[in-house]
């Protein structure tokens, strides 16, 4: 029996030992602190779920070259425009020009040219009863704003058969706008277009206005209108925003909006032509004022232009427009009319007027009361 019991009992330490033996015993994991400094002290590093850390936006060492690539080019293009900011002397409205007058000559040159071609065959001659009557006008408004003269025409001169066009000589070399002083007029004989301009230097008036303006004052608020945009220089600022305009569709374009050269026309350029309008009315005002022609019909001349666009297109949607609606126009020239008579009765040319026709009066009416005028019998 007890032979038995040490059998058994060996029995079982034999297996327990071979139990023992198969099992794996735990493994010591041994520690290796990152270290990249020469001190010794170890550095610990944290990685995120890819293995990069956490992306910051305004980081610029993070942005890929593309990025930065756009990034320099809106910041060279925001400081060019910054640089190149300027106001209009007449008004204080601030606009983008980095047209030079050295390239503003060329334009004047070139746009000469171009109008002599343009023209061809349709200019009347500078004896014409209609283009005195308009060198007229364009002159008295010259000289009373000391914005030169009009180039010195012979009326003796015919019209060359080669060109049929008349022109006293070459383009002044600077135009008005930027320090010359000679301008020229076109009197363009075409009755179906009503309109005039002017610019870098160039006057162009159709015949189609003179029904319209009716009369000098008519005329006057005319051309008052339209050399307000040659002393804004409001065509080398056109040429200026050009670059603008094609710069921001270009930057649409990349970011992807659709229509983005129509929403630039409709966003950016025609609010600015729409402001170059208004501000050539002001002008033009001040320029027909001072010239001593009535002031009160200029926004008349503006009332009868609503009707003739009324009759002729319909309605008229301001924000889809390079012009802004004729009878809003009126309203706001009438407003400026007080500061229209200021301007005609500080102006040197009016006070001389007035006392020339003063002394007139005195001089044939004598002691007789002007009030009393249609008692009198001339023998």
């Amino acid at each position: 029996m007890s032979s038995l019991f040490r059998f058994t009992r060996c029995t079982r330490l034999t297996l327990l030992s071979r139990v023992n033996a198969w099992t794996p015993r735990p493994q010591q994991i041994r520690v290796r602190a990152l270290n990249n400094y020469p001190g010794g002290s170890p550095r610990y590093v944290r990685f995120d779920s890819q293995g990069q850390g956490p992306y910051n936006s305004w980081d610029v060492r993070q942005w890929n070259t593309p990025s930065k690539v756009m990034a320099g080019l809106g910041v060279f293009a925001v400081g060019y425009y910054v640089s190149h900011l300027e106001q209009v002397p007449e008004t204080g409205r601030w606009r983008f020009m980095d047209i030079s007058p050295k390239f503003e000559a060329s334009l004047a040159e070139a746009a000469h040219k171009q109008m002599l071609q343009e023209f061809k065959g349709k200019v009347l001659p500078p004896d014409h009863p209609l283009t005195r009557h308009i060198r007229r006008v364009v002159t008295r408004i010259l000289e009373a704003n000391n914005l030169g003269t009009l180039e010195a025409p012979d009326v003796h001169t015919r019209l060359l058969p080669a060109t049929d066009v008349w022109t006293a000589g070459d383009v002044d070399r600077i135009p008005p706008e930027v320090g010359g002083k000679e301008w020229h007029l076109f009197v363009v004989n075409d009755d179906k277009v009503v309109n005039a301009m002017a610019s870098f230097g160039n006057i162009v008036v159709f015949t189609g206005i003179l029904p319209v303006a009716k009369d000098e004052n008519g005329l006057a608020a005319v051309l008052g209108h339209e050399i307000g945009h040659a002393v804004a220089r409001h065509a080398s600022e056109r040429y200026s925003s050009m670059k603008v305009f094609l710069f921001l569709s270009t930057i649409l374009d990349i970011v992807g909006i659709p229509f983005s050269t129509i929403l630039t026309r409709i966003l950016y350029d025609l609010p600015n032509s729409r402001a170059q309008e208004f501000e050539a009315d002001k002008i033009g005002l001040r320029l027909s004022s001072r010239a001593c022609f009535d002031p009160e019909a200029v926004p008349e001349m503006f009332k009868r232009l609503g009707q003739l666009e009324r009759a002729t297109s319909g309605r008229h949607i301001d924000f889809l427009t390079t012009h802004p609606a004729s009878e809003k126009r009126s309203e706001a020239l009438r407003e400026m009319l007080p500061e229209a008579y200021t301007v005609q009765a500080a102006s040197p040319m009016c006070g001389s007027t007035a006392d020339h026709m003063a002394r007139f009066r005195d001089s044939w009416l004598g002691t007789l009361d002007p009030d009393r005028m249609s008692e009198v019998r001339w023998s």
